[in-house]
C-alpha cells in the first residue's frame, strides 16, 4: 500500500512540474513572425525547444554524404580485391582436382602438400576478410564520430541566434508526435551545408 502510495505522489509531482513548466512560458508570451505579419496578436510563440529529423539529416547534409561516399568506396575495393583472391583460388582448387583426377601428381607428398598449401590460402583469406570486415567497422564508427562532433559543435553556433534550451534529434519513433513549428530540420540542413566545402568543391 505504501508502494503505491508513493508512486501515485510521484506521478502527481511530475503533473505538477510540467504544468508549472507550461504556465512558466504562457506568461512570457511573445508574437511569431507570422503572427506580427499577419497580425493576428493571438498567436503565441512556441516554446524554446526544436527537433531535427535525423534521417533527413544524415541523408540531406554534404558533408555525411562525402563520408558516406569514402566508406562506400573502401568497401567496395576491399570487396573486389578479396572477390578476385578467391577467384583465383578457386581456380588453383579446379587445377588441383584436375590433377589429381588424371594423376599428374608424382607423389603422394606433392599431392598432399599441394592440398595443405590451398587450405592454408584458404584460411588467410578468411583471416584477410575478417580483418577487412573489422577495420571498415573501426572506420565506420570513426567516421560517425566525426559526423557527429560536427554537427553538435555547428549546432552550437547556429542556437546561439536561435536561442533554443533543446533540441532533439528525432529518429523512428522516439518523438511520437511534435507540431511542425518545432521542426527546425530543413534550416540546419541549409546552414550546416553553407558552411560545409566539400573536397571537390575545393578543387575546383
Amino acid at each position: 500500500m505504501k508502494e503505491k502510495v508513493h508512486y501515485v505522489i510521484e506521478a502527481v509531482l511530475a503533473v505538477a512540474v510540467i504544468i508549472l513548466f507550461v504556465l512558466q512560458f504562457s506568461n512570457n508570451r511573445k508574437l511569431t513572425p507570422a503572427a506580427v505579419a499577419s497580425g493576428n496578436s493571438a498567436v503565441e510563440s512556441p516554446m524554446p525547444i526544436a527537433f531535427i529529423d535525423v534521417d533527413s539529416l544524415i541523408s540531406n547534409y554534404t558533408y555525411s554524404i562525402d563520408l558516406n561516399e569514402q566508406i562506400t568506396k573502401k568497401y567496395e575495393n576491399s570487396r573486389a580485391n578479396l572477390t578476385e583472391k578467391f577467384r583465383k583460388l578457386q581456380s588453383e582448387v579446379v587445377d588441383f582436382q584436375r590433377k589429381v583426377d588424371t594423376g599428374s601428381f608424382l607423389s603422394r607428398e606433392r599431392l598432399e602438400a599441394e592440398q595443405q598449401r590451398l587450405m592454408k590460402k584458404e584460411q588467410e583469406l578468411q583471416e584477410l576478410q575478417a580483418q577487412m570486415s573489422q577495420e571498415l567497422g573501426e572506420e565506420q564508427l570513426r567516421i560517425n564520430e566525426a559526423l557527429r562532433e560536427t554537427i553538435i559543435s555547428q549546432l552550437r553556433e547556429f542556437n546561439k541566434a536561435k536561442g533554443f534550451q533543446v533540441i532533439y534529434g528525432k529518429k523512428n519513433d522516439n518523438i511520437l508526435f511534435a507540431d511542425n513549428v518545432y521542426d527546425i530540420t530543413g534550416e540546419v540542413i541549409e546552414y550546416l551545408n553553407r558552411l560545409y566545402t566539400s573536397p571537390s568543391s575545393a578543387k575546383e
